[in-house]
């Protein structure tokens, strides 16, 4: 680096020693003035003065950590922010002619049905003899399948009203495809992993979730190689519900699914696309984990480091540390934090705001801590967002009116992206394939299947190929109503299990109705009429109530119902 007095020195490069002065002269400047801004040492002479010092010690270039260096200030600047690298969308393009289960196949690979067909019959073999029990097959299992996606989209009170007799409360086609007992066998040995295996609880490589860890990690990973996320991406907690006995059942009281299992999340905000997953499985040997929160945001990140995404988070796991090795590592970040977080300027922690609107901002290299007054203080730390940039939001007054309020535009970005798992929870939630079971991994494999359906609609929405267009030539919305009915169908196929009885039984019951008998009075015999003879016996049939003579019996059923013949 020159200084002010060598401005006009051409670059030359740099070499060793130049390193170690630059370094020298750094340390001697933040300790005369700690408030000074990095941009101060900026140079004319050189085309690389906008890169911060952090970017060359992430290169190796110099071995001094900016934010260690720097001190909280409220000598504001604008913060260096590259452009975002990625090309965000799916990575597979379909041709125009595939449909909704070959999406749903780029996520949730067509053999895991063969291994949810072999797991079923394994475990219905070891639990001894069922004479209502037959061996299932992979297109079974899609059947199956299909059968959960059906009950989620018509939802009734019990399982057993899908198969009423009566057309008046039956409410979808299940009946006509499979018997009400082989559906009840299906889901009685459903297996999707064989446990034997798995070390006892409390033993060295016990997997807590080997009950559905084979489907879990394919579709985990295959959510993570079909899209490629937007610049930003969010951060977020998920519960699955479940009320039973379990574990590391967790309680989460400011969600709507207050108990249940938990799913640590990062989530497209501009699509609800689930990019990446892990289910919290609670404290290991019983000891609490410490950084919880930074252990988890760099697993979910770690994919998309150097490519200068802006993850968003909330208060639960930001902190000053995790942002400065985002940071280092090439990843923008933005989230609500804890005041008592360590690392904070005071400044921001203690102020104690009253008007709306009003904020007190300081800052740290690229670091920004922010409190600002809406209807309370929200503390925000931000390392994407220039502390200069403002805007306004509309807050309703005690008189009634509208009044514009000064807000940080890094409070409205964060508003704005931080919404991905809830897009997420949103998608699947509306027609959740999930139905009341007594194990809990029955709980998290709906789950798992929900949001690989309802990301591969994403895959179809955002997919060219498949766009929709009107009859005027307008394009048009593609729902997830839509796509799963037309999964449903394409998972079901031929598929028919509905036990029909042979067919010497239907012919001796239906002939069983039609006895002659001896009839309340005279009348004309059909079978006669039919020849222009007037005959009128007592005799017919009581079932048809008419009358036939003896002879014209037989002929008139066969006639009439030749299943008999």
């Amino acid at each position: 680096m020159a200084s002010d007095s060598e401005s006009d020195v051409s670059f030359e490069g740099f070499d060793e020693n130049d390193f170690n002065k630059a370094a020298e002269r750094y340390e001697r400047q933040l300790e005369i003035l700690s408030d000074i801004d990095v941009s101060d040492f900026d140079s004319d002479s050189d085309s690389e003065d906008d890169i911060p010092l952090a970017h060359f010690a992430r290169n190796g270039a110099v071995n001094i950590d900016e934010n260690e260096q720097l001190q909280w200030t409220d000598r504001l600047s604008d913060v260096n922010i590259y452009n975002f690298r990625g090309n965000p969308g799916p990575k597979t393009v379909l041709d125009a002619d595939k449909k909704e289960i070959d999406f749903f196949f780029l996520l949730f690979d067509e053999h895991l049905f063969q291994i949810l067909a072999n797991e079923t019959n394994k475990y219905a073999e070891s639990k001894g003899p069922d004479p209502k029990w037959r061996n299932t097959t992979p297109a079974e299992m899609k059947a199956f399948l299909a059968f959960q996606i059906i009950m989620g989209i018509v939802c009734v009170p019990n399982q057993d009203m899908y198969f009423a007799k009566d057309n008046l409360f039956r409410s979808t086609g299940i009946r006509e495809k499979i018997s009400r007992d082989r559906l009840d066998k299906l889901s009685q040995y459903f297996h999707v992993a064989d446990v034997s295996q798995n070390p006892a609880r409390g033993q060295p490589g016990h997997d807590k979730l080997a009950h559905v860890r084979p489907i879990l990690e394919q579709i985990r990973q295959n959510l993570k190689s079909q899209y490629s996320p937007h610049c930003e991406t969010s951060i977020d907690e998920a519960m699955i519900a479940f009320t039973g006995r379990l574990g590391f059942k967790q309680y989460v009281p400011m969600k709507p699914t207050k108990r249940g299992i938990k799913v640590w999340m990062r989530a497209d905000p501009h699509n609800g696309y689930v990019n990446d997953f892990q289910v919290y499985t609670g404290r290991v040997a019983n000891q609490t984990e410490e950084g919880l929160g930074e252990r988890v945001v760099k697993d979910l990140t770690r994919d998309i480091w150097g490519q200068n995404h802006h993850v968003y988070c909330d208060n639960l796991f930001t902190s000053v540390p995790l942002f400065a090795e985002l940071l280092e590592h090439g990843t923008y970040a933005c989230g609500t934090i804890r005041k008592h977080r360590k690392g904070l300027p005071q400044a921001v922690t203690s102020t104690k705001l009253k008007k709306q609107g009003e904020l007190v901002q300081m800052q740290k290299g690229n670091m920004v801590a922010t409190a600002w007054h809406d209807k309370r203080t929200v503390t925000l730390l931000t390392t994407n967002s220039n502390p200069s940039q403002m805007t306004t939001v509309k807050r309703k007054q005690k008189d009634g009116t509208l009044r514009d309020v000064p807000c940080p535009q890094s409070i409205r970005n964060y508003t704005e992206h931080m919404n991905g798992v809830d897009r997420a929870d949103q998608l699947w939630s509306n027609y959740g394939i999930g139905r009341k079971a007594s194990k809990w991994w029955k709980y998290l494999f709906c789950f798992l299947i929900d949001v690989a359906i309802c990301s591969a609609y994403v895959l179809m929405k955002e997919s060219t190929n498949h766009r929709l267009i009107s009859r005027r030539g307008r394009e048009k919305q593609r729902t997830q109503l839509d796509f799963r009915q037309k999964l449903a169908h394409q998972l079901l196929g031929e598929y028919s299990h509905k036990r029909k009885r042979p067919l010497e039984e239907v012919r001796l019951a239906q002939g069983m109705m039609h006895w002659p008998t001896e009839l309340a009075k005279k009348r004309t015999c059909k079978q006669c009429a039919k020849q222009k003879i007037r005959r009128e016996p007592k005799s017919g049939c009581e079932q048809c109530n008419v009358n036939l003579c003896i002879t014209c019996f037989k002929p008139y059923h066969l006639e009439h119902f030749p299943q008999l013949a």
